[in-house]
Order: C-alpha cells, then structure tokens, then sequence
C-alpha cells in the first residue's frame, strides 16, 4: 500500500471529496432518530455549501499555493462526526455568512477602493446578528484584517459604519411607519447575558478533541512559519490572518457562557484552511501518517458517541 499516493488522491482527487459528501450524509443519518426533518436536511445543506465554498475561496485566492481539496473534506470531517452541530442551524447560517464575509474581505487586498465589499460585510454581519447576536462580535475581527490586507481608511471604515446603521435605519423607518416604535427598540442587541469563562465545563470528549485539534493548529502554526519564505507575500498575510482568527474565535467560545456551537461552525472556517494547508505540502512519511490517524480519530469519537447515544441499533 503505497500511503503517498492515497494521500495524494485525497488532495487532488475529486472522488475522495464526492465519497467524504456521501459519508457526511450517512453520519449526519446515523446520528438522528428523525430522518426525515426538514431542519435536519436544511442544516446538512447549508454544512456542504460551506465545505464547497472554502474550495471556491481557496481556488479564487490562491490560499494554499498548491491545488487541494482538503479545505472542503476536513470540514466535513470536523462537522460530520459532531451530533451537536447536526441541529444547529442559527451556528450553520452563521457561519455560511461568515464566508461571504471572508470571500468580501479577501477580495479587498491591497485596494483602497474597496468601500462595497466592506459595506457588503457590514450589511451582512447585522443582518445575521439579529439571527445569532454574536456576529457582531465579528467588526473589529474584519477590521483588523482590513487592516492587515492594506484596504483600511477613512472611506471603508466609514462604508462598514454607514452599513451597519443603515438596516437599523430601514427598521427605525418601519416602526414609524407602523406606528410602533417598539419595533426599532426590540431591535437592538441583547447583552444582558454575561459572560462567563466556559473552559472548565467541557466534557472528557470535547477535552479530547480540543487538544488534538491544538496539536494540528500548532504544526500548522509552524508550517506557515517555516515555509513563508516559499509563499507568495498575499498567502502569506492570508494564512496568518487565518491563524489569528482562528485563535480568536477559540477565546470567543471560551469565554461565553451558554456553549454554543455556532463557534465551532465558525471555528472550522480557518481550522480547515490551516490544517489543509499543512497536510497538503507535507509529504514526510509522519505527517501523511498523521493525516491518515485525524480521519481516524474524528470517525472514531463519532463511533463512541453513536453508541452511547443509540445503543440499540449497534
């Protein structure tokens, strides 16, 4: 069994990809009782059109300089093998969102005319934050990358503010059109909600996962530390931003009290850009071993979990 080229074949090969979409299926069925729900199937999709849009960004911006298709497969592996992120559909349309926003951001590199996508991104990050309220969270976090992709000044950081304050107008509007203000005040965001540092409330298994995701976060971490001489000065600003927001989110998620998943929907965005790009241009024997033991390893936890959630039908 040459183990290069089945590695090889999951990088670059469609059908591994088309096979992980049919097996997310499967887990996603294995792992609930009702079947036939529609917000069952409506989250599933949203889950594959996000994996297929991190291939669409990747392929657009040239993120990992050499063609691969892990993005997308590693997002389905992460979200296929959690029962907890099968139900989730206000972290699902979150998330789904936050790749628009990551599509509008990348596309402002170096352009100092890039007022429409920074007002596309503020619309959308508003817009979704009366869906789930910590999407506004999420300004300063693309601000920052603005900031970092050279487009930040006075005009797109103006645009995003007249966004934001724009769909609260549209709404103050209404109110008064129907004569009821409370509209416009039942609009505005409720932080009422303290928050609370959730660390010590994981469980053995979420423990587990999280310190196997650190490791592969960290060696990611120093593979674009040691091959940034080899990229290209964009993938470069890109994958770092990437590992900033990353980290980041993984703060967000501890430090909120009610655990929501909508952070690890999130959290998988650069996760799997960043472990992808570490997989794909490592071709020593350990790290392809090692690829092979995360598929392992996330197949198996879904195991341990089916069993004990549905111990009849094993």
């Amino acid at each position: 069994m040459d183990i290069k080229k089945i590695h090889k074949s999951f990088v670059s090969n469609r059908f591994p990809l088309i096979l992980s979409i049919i097996v997310f299926i499967v887990l996603r069925l294995l792992g609930n009782e009702n079947r036939t729900s529609a917000t069952l199937w409506g989250i599933t999709i949203i889950q594959i059109i996000i994996a297929i849009s991190l291939l669409y960004l990747n392929t657009t911006f040239v993120i990992i300089r050499q063609r691969t298709l892990l993005p997308a497969f590693f997002y389905l592996l992460f979200t296929g093998t959690e029962p907890l992120l099968f139900y989730d559909i206000k972290g699902s349309i979150s998330a789904l969102i936050i790749v628009f926003c990551l599509f509008f951001l990348f596309a402002t590199y170096q352009k100092t005319e890039s007022q429409a996508y920074i007002f596309n991104i503020s619309i959308l990050l508003t817009l979704g934050s009366f869906l789930w309220t910590p999407l506004l969270f999420f300004f300063p976090l693309f601000w920052y990358g603005m900031y970092r992709f050279r487009s930040l000044n006075i005009r797109t950081l103006f645009a995003g503010i007249i966004g934001f304050f724009m769909i609260y107008l549209f709404i103050f509007t209404w109110s008064i059109l129907k004569n009821d203000l409370s509209i416009f005040l039942d609009s505005f965001p409720d932080f009422n909600n303290s928050w609370n540092i959730y660390l010590f409330k994981f469980n053995l298994k979420e423990w587990i996962i999280a310190g196997f995701i650190t490791i592969l976060f960290i060696f990611s971490g120093a593979k674009i530390f040691m091959s940034g001489v080899a990229e290209k000065v964009r993938a470069m600003a890109t994958l770092s931003y990437l590992y900033f927001f990353a980290f980041l989110i993984f703060i967000f998620f501890l430090f909120q009290n009610n655990g929501e998943k909508g952070w690890i929907l999130i959290l998988y965005i650069p996760v799997s850009f960043l472990i992808s790009h570490f997989f794909t241009l490592s071709y020593k024997n350990w790290t392809i071993w090692l690829f092979f033991f995360t598929i392992i390893f996330f197949l198996g936890i879904f195991g341990l979990e089916y069993r004990q959630i549905f111990p009849d039908n094993i």
